[in-house]
């Protein structure tokens, strides 16, 4: 049963987007010491559709490890010469967590709340006032809260001022006959598979039975693909390279997640906060969101708890992950190297754990100059002063 909104329509938090950042953030409210606050989401749905599956490495848990899918202790990675090695994580594990038990459990748990409560519209318009943020609907109902935080910004992908690629994949989740695959270890990530157009691309496996696993076709580039193109890697991988004929399609899912270095304003102010991918939560040069989401929202949380409006930025120091993101990008949008031979030489040449550490963010600088000396150095060199130019020139325009 729908719970009634204020007849004020006057909240503490107003959440704009129902979707993964913005259930986390009601989610972390609702454990804190504020879960008595009175909170509106508002979004036009609510999610109930096994849309995405978010697979992520971690050292520590998460408030969703209880409803994980799978979680492995070691993965496989194929390299462009089709060689494989299987890497234990130490410290990290690479988890699995399907987009409808995510949705599932949040709502189940949010109901419980009279205090959080649904308005199922489009946000058309937020307007910051003296004491207060104004939302606006698109059937013209008005909300006024403290602070609202928003994830339905739409950032401009269009800008040539930077570098604005995309991650675009599709996944199969096929079941045989027989048993097939090794349950315990994922194929994290094979470039052994045509590299064409200059792209970035590779195959990732992820067994959930012996008899069932999600195959996903990923492709950094500036443009999508055709379909007739996705099924025919993925077809190709599945019947050709592993040599399956006898199975079945349980599943497809699609996605596409932006791979920008356009600087997010998360903190637009001491009222407006954007969360997710608007607040600059989705690694650049990756493309991997759901963790860094939780520990953004787990510092938003802290200062609110305190009851402070001081909304924690990052340093100009701290930004310099975002320089090594956007040098990367430079390198796929130039192509200054094939992709694949990087990747090659980083899991090569470094512990996994410390490949995962440095697209954490969570690096010393002295680790990074090991990663950095890892990568085709010439290469990499030419495309951050490129960056290092380009950032200046877009400064002082």
């Amino acid at each position: 049963m729908a719970k009634a909104l204020l007849e004020d329509n006057i909240y503490d938090y107003i959440i704009c987007g129902g979707g993964m950042s913005g259930l986390s953030l009601a989610y972390q409210l609702s454990i804190s010491k504020i879960s008595d606050k009175k909170i509106l989401i508002i979004d036009p749905e609510r999610k109930t559709k096994n849309d995405r599956t978010w697979a992520f490495w971690e050292k520590i848990d998460n408030p969703f490890d209880k409803i994980l899918f799978k979680k492995w202790e070691k993965v496989k990675i194929v390299d462009s010469h089709k060689l494989e090695k299987t890497y234990e994580l130490g410290e990290y594990r690479y988890k699995l967590l399907r987009g409808i038990d995510f949705y599932d459990f949040v709502n189940a748990h949010l109901n419980n709340f009279p205090n959080i409560v649904f308005c199922l519209d489009k946000v058309e318009a937020i307007t910051e006032n003296i004491d207060n943020v104004e939302v606006t609907t698109e059937s013209k109902q008005k909300f006024t809260a403290p602070y609202v935080f928003d994830s339905t910004f739409k950032l401009n992908l269009e800008s040539k001022k930077h570098h604005n690629l995309l991650q675009h994949f599709k996944g199969l989740v096929i079941e045989t006959k027989e048993n097939l695959f090794e349950e315990d270890i994922p194929e994290m990530m094979n470039f052994g598979i045509p590299q064409k157009d200059a792209e970035c691309r590779f195959m990732y496996v992820l067994p959930f039975t012996k008899n069932k696993a999600i195959f996903e076709f990923t492709v950094f580039s500036e443009k999508l693909l055709s379909e007739k193109e996705y099924d025919q890697s993925l077809f190709e991988y599945i019947e050709k390279d592993l040599k399956l004929t006898d199975y079945k399609i349980l599943e497809e899912e699609f996605g596409v997640i932006p791979m920008s270095d356009i600087e997010t304003e998360d903190i637009v102010s001491n009222r407006i906060i954007r969360i997710g991918t608007a607040g600059g939560a989705t690694n650049p040069a990756t493309g991997y969101t759901f963790s860094n989401t939780q520990k953004k929202l787990k510092k938003i949380v802290r200062t609110l708890e305190k009851d402070l409006n001081d909304f924690e930025k990052e340093s100009f120091w701290q930004k310099r992950h975002l320089l090594y993101a956007s040098t990367l990008l430079n390198v796929i949008q130039e192509n200054r190297h094939s992709m694949a031979e990087v990747f090659d030489q980083l899991f090569a040449k470094n512990p996994i754990s410390l490949v995962f550490k440095f697209l954490d963010g969570e690096t010393t600088f002295w680790e990074e100059l090991k990663i950095m000396w890892s990568t085709p150095k010439e290469k990499f060199a030419m495309a951050f002063f490129v960056v290092i130019f380009k950032k200046l020139k877009n400064a002082f325009l």
